[in-house]
């Protein structure tokens, strides 16, 4: 059942993300692709805004946060556990894995 849940929440942040790409102009299908910015000096990327989602306790995203820069054609999606994937337009990739502090 948690499977079947993290890939209906994948599925809907691919739809949220994959729509504005899917219906833009193509009429400039042979220019360049924009280069991808880096974040800035002090390490954070202002490009990211917060994407909003009304997932309620039990169902499926709750506790899940989605961030993107479509200037960038960039995602970034933190699960409740703390583990980040990072999108580039061709789906989500895991990139880190929550931080654990060893008890000795």
């Amino acid at each position: 059942m948690r499977t079947t849940t993290l890939l209906a929440t994948l599925a809907l942040l691919a739809a949220t993300i994959g729509t504005p790409a899917l219906a833009a102009s193509h009429g400039h299908k042979h220019q360049r692709a924009q280069p991808v910015s880096a974040p800035a000096d002090d390490g954070y990327d202002h490009g990211m805004q917060t994407v909003p989602h009304s997932a309620a306790p039990k169902q499926p995203g709750h506790g899940w946060q989605y961030f993107s820069d479509p200037a960038t054609l960039r995602a970034v999606v933190i699960s409740p556990q703390g583990d980040y994937y990072l999108s580039r337009g061709r789906g989500l990739r895991w990139v880190a894995a929550a931080q654990t502090q060893n008890q000795e």
